[in-house]
């Protein structure tokens, strides 16, 4: 008997026969059934959690083709429903193919009993996505509709490359458990800030956890080194979170010749489109794209959401499960189990052990965990933030001191996380009389990236979250204004100069290290003037201009559009690190000393040298943690 027959033996134990099994499918990492009578299944969805539980799999029910509704009749029944729950239909769509409905909302909802509903009724399984789009009037929302065009225009391609994926995942092991090995090589990120890229081996199977760019280059030059992996032999990659540094080669990877599956989670997918476009348009302004929007695209398509806590299997020999990194919305510190309980992994990416207006705090507790990957970015000793409530109190007086003298303040800002952060304590802070009524100008990729927060409130703190499923935008105000960058350099020029011209106001634009976006074209237009402010809010990259800023220097050389310019910065400068979305090293040390259970070895990377060397000692002189720091394409065999 075959594994995929074995587990369809175990499918039709366990279900009784009422449920009419007709068929069933292997679709990436799921398993796919197919009932005849889906209202029965429904309405005793224990046996979906037992079969789940038995198999160790995730589980999709389907109606069969015969027993499905006319899709007249399911649109009305959808749209009845909908407008029942006290929400609105944005769009439908149907994949005739899978037997699926993909099903857009107005406004996010916690009622999962529509799902159940119109499977039981219909036959046709349901994927239901907020929009959001009534909640973010004024706001673009040309981003999300890509992704969702996409899903649904390629839904056969899809459907077909997802089948062939389940018989390679769903399979027997072709070695046996003698000799068994896992090897962590470092292909980026390691002594260094950027690039974060991490190769996996074991003796079945090859995955790469993140595949980023560095902060100050597009260039091929500083991409991970994929000259270590056989492609071919790759069988997935996990992308921890949508910034640069972790996702920006990621299309790179396809165009190199990859054409497998790509894991995240679902808010990550969406950041991933909006954060690479602008990197791909930006990098082909300057003559050096390392890939094209259509390897954006492919990306997308080879790419599969998964749950935070949902155990999915991503190979014959590894399970993935990702948890809440606290870092950004739909960051995930991935754990992978790897063999028949031989190791398991722990890799961060970049994660936050700590309170935030926006966000929980990262996950630690694992039911195993031998290994620990761990990021360093704030990793020396004396990288301690002030606690949040003093770095929110520090800003606000900085904004006041900045509007009372007639200025204006420049808060360059990450796309995702920071900006939304941001925002919530200027709103509370004008709400509260404690800064004047001010505009609060935001630009750039924050304005697309809002929209995505409004779609998953699930994966926020949950303040944010009751607030946006009763209907309220915590992110913005009257006093926020949305500036959709101008295309054209001449009317760019334009719109920038209004606002600098104008009034005493707060921007916020990207990018955070002030190294391109439409942060610099506000910086070069403000730096000669003392009466305004520059605050950094998180992480400046070594080599950036933000860093030079925050350094000291005041002459800097930019390239702008296509002049190279000299400034002379006579704007006041300053540091408030206790927004960032990282660790400090008190929360990293925390983090491993409350981790449950302890590994028994940790690697540190994705920090400068010197910190990442004091981050290692001190954690084994603390816990008695074997830790080592890798260099670049250095490896280590962990079994």
């Amino acid at each position: 008997m075959t594994f995929r027959s074995d587990i369809q033996e175990k499918i039709l134990k366990i279900l009784p026969e009422e449920s009419n099994v007709t068929k069933v499918e292997f679709e990436g990492p799921s398993v796919v059934i197919y009932v005849a009578n889906p209202k029965y299944i429904m309405e005793n969805s224990d046996f979906i959690k037992s079969l789940a539980k038995e198999l160790k799999k995730h589980i999709i029910i389907r109606g069969d083709p015969r027993i499905r509704s006319p899709k007249q009749n399911v649109e009305k029944m959808i749209r009845t429903a909908v407008a029942e729950a006290g929400n609105e239909v944005d769009s439908i769509y149907f994949d005739e193919q899978a037997g699926e409905v993909y099903i857009y909302l107005k406004r996010p909802t916690r009622d999962r009993r529509l799902e159940k509903s119109i499977l039981a009724e219909t036959g046709w399984k349901p994927w239901i996505i907020a929009t959001a789009f009534e909640m973010s009037k004024g706001l673009p929302h040309d981003e999300i509709d890509v992704v969702n065009q996409l899903q649904v225009r390629m839904a056969k391609e899809r459907q077909d490359f997802l089948k062939n994926l389940g018989y390679r995942i769903h399979r027997m092991p072709i070695y046996s458990y003698d000799n068994e090995y896992v090897r962590i090589t470092c292909l980026g990120a390691c002594q260094e800030v950027g690039r974060s890229a991490i190769y996996m081996e074991t003796k079945e199977s090859n995955i790469i956890m993140d595949m980023g760019a560095k902060p100050t280059t597009s260039t091929l030059d500083e991409a991970p080194a994929l000259e270590l992996v056989d492609i071919d032999k790759l069988d997935a990659v996990i992308i921890s979170h949508a910034h640069l540094d972790h996702v920006g080669f990621l299309p790179y990877l396809f165009k190199y010749g990859y054409k497998g599956p790509v894991y995240m989670t679902e808010p990550t997918k969406y950041l991933m489109e909006v954060l690479l476009t602008d990197y791909v348009e930006t990098a082909a302004e300057r003559g050096s794209a390392p890939y094209s929007m259509q390897d954006i695209v492919t990306a997308l398509y080879h790419t599969i959401s998964i749950d935070y806590d949902e155990v999915t299997d991503v190979a014959p020999d590894i399970k993935l499960t990702l948890y809440d990194a606290g870092h950004e919305i739909g960051s995930a510190i991935s754990h992978l189990h790897i063999g028949n309980g031989l190791y398991n992994v722990i890799y961060t990416g970049d994660f936050k052990y700590g309170p935030s207006r926006l966000l929980n705090p990262a996950h630690n507790k694992f039911k195993r965990a031998e290994l620990l990957i761990m990021e360093s970015t704030y990793g020396g000793k004396n990288d301690v933030q002030l606690p949040r409530q003093e770095s929110e109190a520090q800003l606000i007086d900085i904004l006041n001191n900045t509007l009372q003298r007639g200025g204006k303040a420049l808060i360059p800002v990450f796309s995702t996380g920071r900006a939304q952060e941001i925002l919530l304590v200027l709103n509370e802070a004008i709400n509260s009389g404690r800064l004047p009524k001010v505009p609060i100008y935001v630009d750039g990729m924050v304005l697309e990236t809002l929209n995505i927060h409004m779609m998953f409130p699930d994966y926020l703190n949950r303040n944010i979250r009751d607030l946006i499923y009763d209907g309220v935008n915590p992110f913005l105000s009257e006093y926020v204004k949305p500036v959709e960058r101008a295309r054209m350099p001449e009317k760019r020029q334009e719109q920038v100069m209004d606002i600098v011209q104008g009034l005493p106001s707060i921007i916020l634009a990207p990018h955070g290290m002030l190294n391109g976006g439409p942060a610099l074209d506000y910086f070069v237009h403000m730096a000669d003037d003392p009466k305004n402010s520059l605050i950094f809010v998180s992480y400046q990259g070594e080599g950036t201009l933000g860093r030079r800023l925050k350094m000291g220097d005041r002459k800097v050389q930019v390239k702008y559009y296509n002049d190279e310019l000299t400034l002379d910065v006579k704007m006041q400068v300053f540091d408030t690190p206790g927004f960032s979305g990282h660790s400090d090293r008190k929360q990293l040390m925390r983090y491993v000393g409350t981790m449950d259970p302890k590994p028994q070895k940790a690697i540190i990377l994705h920090g400068e040298p010197s910190k990442m060397m004091n981050l290692m000692l001190s954690l084994e002189l603390t816990y008695r943690l074997d830790s080592i720091v890798l260099g670049q394409l250095e490896s280590v065999r962990v079994v």
